[in-house]
């Protein structure tokens, strides 16, 4: 985890290295401090081939953060992510919460997933998106 601006903000970074399979609980990591995910950064080095798009999901104690079932889908061939809304927005979370990773279906052979999740402890009043806002790193 890399810590930002003393601790107001924290980003968590989730990996599935090297060639990407579909599987729950890839990775996972703990929230350091009560606040809110404000922020979703997603890459997939290589998208794969094949018409099927990979698809990503955050899960918070077991369950998904995402309203609907695309979550954050990785285009087939670029990796180009998309985002779903979330569920509560922004996500409320807790000291001691897990976040977790799962990919819930892949291309043929897409690798290095990373998804970034920024959470602060003051509420900005709603994310708009996931990977549009701008969060000074």
């Amino acid at each position: 985890m890399i810590k930002l601006r003393n601790m107001d903000h924290a980003l968590i970074e989730l990996v599935a290295p090297g060639t990407v399979t579909a599987a729950a609980d890839k990775d996972a990591a703990i929230v350091p401090f009560n606040g809110f995910i404000t922020n979703i950064y997603a890459n997939c080095v290589s998208g794969g081939t094949g018409p099927t798009a990979s698809i990503a999901d955050v899960n918070k104690n077991g369950t998904t953060i995402f309203a609907a079932a695309t979550k954050v889908t990785f285009a087939a061939t670029t990796g180009v992510a998309t985002y779903s809304a979330q569920n509560v927005d922004p996500t409320p979370v807790s000291a001691g919460d897990v976040l977790s990773l799962d990919v819930d279906s892949v291309s043929t052979s897409p690798k290095g997933l990373v998804v970034a999740i920024l959470v602060s402890r003051t509420n900005p009043g709603g994310a708009t998106n996931l990977a549009d806002q701008t969060a000074v790193l």
